[in-house]
């Protein structure tokens, strides 16, 4: 039913009719511009098949028809206007049946490229026992462009000013130290800005001269060894980066002094806000966790690499024989297929990977498709789509992304009535997800923009639905703006390391246009240290029916449903909203409502199960937060227990007859798990194994992240 539904959807989108093509191209690694592109005589480019495209009438639709291979791009992409289908005849970019082509955004070394190290100073930085093993690479040999340096501070996007390098389809690691956990501070000596007093910011921040010197703490003494090895190529550049003050922020700072006797190191330039935990300043509170990144002398495993600002040189440790790897070098940031204005065009079956920017970039246009793709090894968004009209993102596998899976905007939210984008992202498999920006680089972003302090871009009548997101270190899906719809998507291990964010999650202070947002029958699980659906500050109009949240949570947090704060004792304007027929199981609180009394929604029919604060019920009086008797519009459940649920601890939530659940909450209706998730359609063939998905965390263990309190205590 929904396979069928699914695609009589994306033809009504598209305008698709039935019948033949008025025209078929082929495009070959075999091939040759000079060829006609037919079957026996294919084009060797995407872009020669594009200029063949524009010179074909458009009345009928045209099939490009792309072989097995690897197609490097020197250039990406580009569809526009001229490149655009007709209403019912799209051109379609498509994998030959059978056939896997892949468009990578580097540009592949060759052996050659490769060249042991012999400097002697070069030598002298490398361990005895690898030297032989680690070869360099000459950027400016090669004319690579973004060869950096870091700035002195840099957030998530600063890794953009270097290349990456990929080999034989896989993200090789730039060199860490240490390799996995992190480095923690002692104390902190000088905080370099910020707040020394978080509950009274005004009277005790520190003003600091914005060029320097950075904040100074004292590292460790069993870090010390490290440090002196580090003070010693200082000139070349030594980063750390960070979570120095909260762990929804990450910075990279450049060390500018290192003082093995007093055990100090002191930053370059200041960060904003400066360093040390923000609730225990000055000192902090020696959890502060941080690592070094990208030098020489902490390249010591296979497979990793680092890039020497001064010498501009690349040195690797191969993990394999150079000689017979492909070794993919990414130093472009424009996406590897954009479509810019372009309409009613099809991209179907490719694999888009190994490239600095987005995979696939979509601006303007109206009714393209994007399905049955792998988009993977990208070092920022899978996919955008940014404004135009009913664009469809279905089917598609995306993994191993420096950001987050799909990024949406579009519509207008200030016109009366509103405008709806209409972009539909369905039925995608996205995981593994924010590798490099570490923080608030979702699976799908529809409408969030901005950090800790939250933002949004307009993104009016989004469509997310049937989605599978999981293994992230921060948050599933971010969202704002208005009249967006999330139903039947299911998203597990999200908040791996930082917490304070949700499967969903928003932030508004009522300054913005936002809400009227629909969560429905979404299935979240397995975050120890995250919430479920978290409204950040404001929720106006929200409306969350028959969602489950199973968190199994093990720290001081962890709400299935959070409507926090809100700007309503401020205004006077109370923000309605529904929460019915939804389940919170294994959480710290089960659903924590806020409200400026009386409560204009409807809350009813929710059930809490295993969960130490089931129903917190908070008013809003004169801008502050106060418990209050219950404003539920009818009746909840709190239990201790499976109430009646078939399997919860193998994922099945339907309802046993004659439960305990239909008995004391007959109001309750049974939630349609089966729709829930991934399906098969004609662009997803197969469903992932159970295996591969490691629901159970088998092969996924969570060992408790950074997460901590609002406070910022240990969680555990």
């Amino acid at each position: 039913m929904r396979a069928s539904v699914a695609g009589l959807i994306v033809a009504l989108l598209l305008g698709v009719e039935a019948g033949g093509f008025a025209a078929d191209l082929y495009v070959s690694t075999s091939g040759s511009d000079q060829g006609d592109g037919s079957r026996e005589h294919p084009f060797a480019t995407l872009v020669r098949a594009r200029d063949a495209v524009r010179a074909l009438p458009k009345k009928e639709g045209i099939n490009v028809w792309i072989e097995g291979g690897d197609y490097l791009f020197g250039e990406q992409l580009k569809l526009t206007a001229e490149d655009s289908g007709m209403p019912g005849h799209p051109v379609i970019w498509r994998a030959l049946d059978g056939q896997t082509p892949r468009l990578l955004g580097g540009r592949r070394l060759s052996p050659a490229d490769l060249v042991p190290v012999t400097d002697p100073v070069t030598l002298d930085r490398i361990p005895q026992d690898l030297r032989g093993k680690i070869v360099s690479l000459n950027l400016d040999k090669l004319g690579v462009k973004n060869v950096g340096p870091f700035q002195d501070v840099f957030d998530d996007s600063g890794f953009h000013r270097i290349p990456d390098l990929f080999l034989n389809g896989m993200r090789l690691p730039l060199s860490r130290y240490p390799k996995t956990g992190y480095l923690r501070f002692e104390k902190v000596l000088d905080n370099a800005g910020g707040p020394t007093d978080w509950r009274n910011p005004t009277a005790s921040v520190k003003k600091v001269d914005p060029n320097g010197p950075g904040g100074t703490f004292v590292y460790r003494t069993e870090d010390a060894p490290k440090f002196e090895v580090w003070k010693r190529q200082l000139d070349r550049g030594v980063w750390l980066r960070g979570y120095w003050r909260v762990t929804w922020v990450v910075q990279g700072q450049r060390v500018a002094a290192i003082d093995p006797a007093a055990r100090t190191a002191t930053f370059a330039k200041p960060i904003p806000s400066g360093i040390g935990n923000k609730y225990t300043r000055p000192a902090g509170n020696g959890r502060e966790a941080y690592w070094l990144t990208n030098l020489l002398e902490e390249v010591s495993e296979p497979g990793e690499w680092c890039i020497d600002f001064k010498d501009r040189k690349i040195y690797l440790y191969p993990p394999t024989d150079t000689g017979t790897s492909s070794i993919v070098l990414a130093d472009q940031s424009s996406p590897v297929i954009s479509l810019e204005g372009a309409s009613d065009i099809v991209l179907q079956g490719l694999v888009v990977e190994s490239n600095l920017g987005d995979g696939i970039r979509i601006t303007g246009g109206e009714h393209n498709l994007v399905a049955g793709c792998t988009v993977r090894h990208i070092d920022r968004y899978a996919i955008v789509v940014d404004g135009g009209k009913e664009h469809v993102v279905q089917s598609n596998d995306l993994y191993d992304l420096g950001e987050g899976g799909v990024w949406l905007g579009g519509g207008d939210e200030a016109s009366v009535p509103r405008v709806p984008a209409g972009h539909r992202v369905v039925n995608n498999h996205i995981f593994d997800f924010a590798k490099l920006a570490l923080v608030y680089t979702p699976g799908v972003n529809a409408g969030f923009t901005g950090g800790g302090g939250g933002g949004h871009h307009t993104a009016v009548g989004m469509y997310v639905a049937n989605n599978l997101i999981h293994d992230t270190p921060h948050g599933g899906i971010l969202y704002g703006s208005m009249d967006s719809v999330f139903e039947f998507n299911e998203i597990f291990r999200w908040c791996l390391v930082s917490n304070d964010l949700g499967a969903f999650y928003a932030y508004d202070q009522r300054v913005r246009h936002f809400g009227n947002v629909t969560f429905r029958y979404n299935f979240m699980h397995d975050s120890r240290i995250g919430d479920g659906i978290y409204f950040d500050f404001d929720h106006p109009d929200m409306k969350l029916i028959g969602n489950i949240v199973d968190l199994h949570s093990d720290g001081k947090r962890g709400t299935g449903y959070l409507f926090k704060g809100g700007n309503m004792g401020k205004d006077g304007v109370t923000q309605p909203y529904d929460c019915s027929n939804n389940v919170a199981m294994d959480c710290k609180t089960g659903f924590e409502f806020v409200t400026l009394l009386p409560h204009q929604g409807v809350i009813a029919d929710n059930v809490a199960v295993n969960c130490p604060r089931p129903f917190v019920w908070q008013n809003v009086v004169q801008g502050k937060q106060a418990a209050c008797p219950s404003f539920a519009t009818g009746t909840n459940l709190a239990v201790a227990s499976n109430p009646g649920f078939s399997d919860p601890a193998a994922l099945d939530f339907r309802i046993k007859r004659d439960s305990q659940l239909t008995k004391e909450l007959p109001g309750f209706q049974s939630i349609p798990v089966s729709k829930i998730g991934l399906y098969v359609d004609e662009y997803r063939r197969v469903l992932p194994s159970e295996e591969e998905l490691d629901r159970a965390g088998k092969h996924h263990p969570q060992d408790g992240g950074l997460g901590y309190d609002i406070l910022d205590r240990p969680q555990h």
